[in-house]
């Protein structure tokens, strides 16, 4: 069971219908910040890309960037977005329909993955999974950038929070990691205040 119920894939697909409350038509100021502060090497993985906004904003800084989503609407959004940006920048983004849980089934190595709101969607055993699929995804000295709720809210169908000392203990040197920075910031959506958030940049060591 997920957090979003038994059928998950039928929850985001219905949120989706309409636009979603994190989608707030750009990046979230607090990754563009993180990515500004530790620049990612191509090629570029957005796992849980939604519609496409920070996939969009890599590309238009120049990168190349695959953004996947298991909901089908969302990656039609986001492909329906391309239409409308320059050709140049249009050639650098590749939009799919995939289980951003298993990014090794892409069969590529990537220079970065970034995750905006995708961690902490899952239960702390499904983090697990994520984590060793990352492990097999990225390149030596490839980074990790991602930004997540870090408070709890007492209602159903809700991100859980990620913190400092979770991210400390599952990201270690002996696992192959290491952790750039964490940084204490804000998440914000169209339908509510801002939200304390967690940010970090962690790299890929060389085995």
């Amino acid at each position: 069971m997920s957090r979003f119920g038994s059928n998950s894939l039928a929850f985001f697909n219905s949120v989706y219908k309409e636009i979603p409350p994190w989608d707030i038509g750009t990046p979230q100021p607090a990754m563009s910040a993180l990515l500004e502060k530790y620049p990612p090497t191509d090629l570029i993985l957005d796992v849980g890309c939604g519609s496409g906004d920070l996939s969009i904003y890599l590309a238009q800084l120049g990168h190349q960037v695959v953004g996947i989503d298991f909901v089908e609407t969302a990656i039609t959004k986001a492909q329906e977005k391309i239409g409308s940006l320059p050709p140049e920048v249009a050639s650098l983004l590749n939009f799919q329909v995939a289980d951003a849980l298993k990014p090794s089934l892409l069969e590529q190595r990537f220079g970065a993955v970034v995750d905006s709101g995708f961690l902490h969607l899952f239960n702390p055993d499904q983090c697990d999974h994520f984590i060793e699929e990352l492990a097999l995804t990225l390149l030596p000295h490839a980074r990790y950038y991602l930004h997540e709720f870090a408070i709890e809210f007492p209602v159903p169908n809700v991100p859980r929070p990620i913190t400092a000392t979770e991210l400390q203990a599952r990201f270690t040197s002996d696992k192959g990691w290491h952790i750039q920075e964490i940084q204490s910031v804000e998440f914000l959506s169209r339908v509510a205040p801002p939200v304390p958030a967690i940010c970090a940049c962690i790299e890929r060591l060389p085995a």
